[in-house]
């Protein structure tokens, strides 16, 4: 498995979270159980966890830069990919930060559709640059 496609599984566990988040321990497992992350198996972890701890103070970077959205107004499966840029960019150093912003608009792009990608890009993109 690729980081691309860890970033994937990592932002489909971030997303689910919002969904089941005690039951988050035995979701973990039975991703692991399923899927061979391999290499990029303390990724998955450590950025799902991260994301999970710190989800209030990345979720106040992302309205911060939203310009007036408050995170209720952002849909989910772009609120699961910003989260998880957002969580890269401020706490994984061996992980550039236009990757993240790129691979996260990608997802979003995928699974929400183009309208959604803008809105996002340009959120990221603020925030990518506050953070130089």
């Amino acid at each position: 498995m690729n980081r691309s496609k860890a970033r994937e599984c990592a932002f489909i566990l971030i997303f689910q979270y919002e969904f089941q988040p005690d039951e988050m321990p035995e979701i973990m497992n039975d991703f692991f159980e399923e899927y061979d992350a391999g290499a990029q198996t303390e990724y998955i972890k450590n950025v799902v966890g991260g994301v999970i701890k710190n989800a209030d103070k990345l979720d106040e970077k992302i309205e911060e830069f939203s310009k007036g959205w408050a995170k209720n107004r952002i849909a989910l499966v772009s609120l699961a990919a910003m989260r998880l840029c957002v969580y890269e960019m401020m706490f994984c150093d061996d992980i550039p930060n236009a990757v993240s912003v790129n691979e996260a608009v990608g997802l979003i792009k995928h699974y929400e559709g183009d309208e959604a990608t803008s809105f996002a890009n340009g959120v990221l993109g603020n925030i990518q640059n506050s953070l130089s």
